[in-house]
């Protein structure tokens, strides 16, 4: 079963539980400290009051916090909060004047008289407390849901740029390599056929194992293999690609097309149509920390930023919504004049 099955019933356990608990305060402290015996008045009026504080609460919980304050409407709020302290305090004055309760707590405990019989500090206290944890709980409930719905927001955008990715690796890649791979053909009919096996492969896996919230690590790699391979039919003389990429991985899962951003990018601005150009892949694994790092020659005149795509800044948000607190992401020219991308990530397992 789901956890979230159970959130419902926790919830409700623990409303149940904070109401036994001001329950018993109200009806036992007072004979258990004291250590005396009380009138029924006392034992009527403590429940009354504590029904009278449950509707309090939970009205001005469900109905008012989130029709006034919420809504940035305080004047109506502070009108509620001070009938309600009104109205409590009329119940208050005409339950004890009925069944004079004051006097005969007082002399049960020992006291003279009651101070101010026509104001209740007891149940002043107590509405202000409810009203008080009631309207925290409201807006802390508010807030709540306002954050997880940013953050499915936040989650539906980033699936629609990961459908978006696709779509453009679809055509254009796709493309571009069914005319290598037909180029291929008349010139080594056996490399052709590894090529197209190659393409389908990976069209399988962009069908199938992307559409969930995770795929696998070892898939993951395995596409970005197929993924360098076609592209190095593309490439010129000018090009030297270098992968690192070891052959035994430990499967863990992993949000999918998340390394291949980081790899179509480098293919994308570090490949010049007639100067020499270097990409180096690497990837290195301990246990579930991931690192994955993609170096390529820099040309001044090509720009790094997004011209389509995921690219490196929908990745970082992909990150930062999917592994917070759990990645490093670094980008930028070195000493050395070469662009890099270096992403650590610590996987779940």
């Amino acid at each position: 079963m789901s956890p979230n099955f159970f959130k419902p019933y926790i919830f409700t356990g623990l409303h149940i539980l904070a109401w036994l608990l001001l329950g018993f305060i109200m009806l036992f402290y007072i004979p258990i400290t004291w250590n005396v015996v009380l009138p029924t008045v006392f034992w009527i009026w403590q429940i009354i009051v504590l029904v009278l504080l449950i509707i309090i609460f939970y009205s001005n919980a469900k109905i008012i916090v989130p029709r006034t304050i919420i809504k940035d409407n305080t004047s109506p709020f502070l009108l509620w909060e001070f009938f309600m302290i009104f109205v409590m305090q009329l119940i208050a004055y005409f339950y004890t004047s009925q069944t004079d309760l004051h006097t005969k707590i007082s002399l049960v405990l020992g006291f003279k008289k009651y101070k101010n019989p026509y104001f209740d500090n007891y149940v002043f206290m107590l509405t202000l407390l409810v009203l008080g944890i009631s309207t925290s709980w409201a807006m802390l409930h508010h807030w709540q849901k306002a954050a997880q719905h940013k953050q499915k927001l936040e989650q539906d955008k980033t699936m629609a740029e990961l459908a978006m990715l696709k779509a453009q690796i679809n055509p254009h890649f796709f493309f571009n390599s069914l005319n290598s791979i037909y180029s291929l053909t008349y010139t080594n009919v056996e490399d052709s056929r590894k090529a197209l096996h190659t393409l389908s492969r990976m069209m399988r896996y962009l069908l199938y194992s992307t559409e969930g919230e995770r795929t696998t690590l070892l898939k993951e790699a395995d596409f970005m293999k197929d993924f360098i391979a076609l592209m190095k039919l593309r490439a010129n003389s000018k090009l030297t690609i270098t992968t690192d990429i070891p052959e035994k991985i430990i499967d863990y899962p992993i949000v999918p097309m998340l390394l291949l951003p980081l790899v179509e990018n480098a293919f994308k601005h570090g490949v010049h149509a007639t100067d020499k150009s270097e990409i180096h892949i690497k990837l290195r694994q301990n246990g579930t920390h991931l690192e994955f790092e993609v170096e390529n020659t820099f040309f001044e005149k090509t720009s790094i930023t997004d011209h389509g795509g995921i690219g490196l800044t929908n990745t970082k948000r992909r990150l930062h919504l999917i592994y917070p607190h759990k990645h490093i992401l670094t980008c930028g020219v070195d000493q050395n004049g070469k662009y890099r991308v270096n992403l650590q990530i610590t996987l779940e397992q």
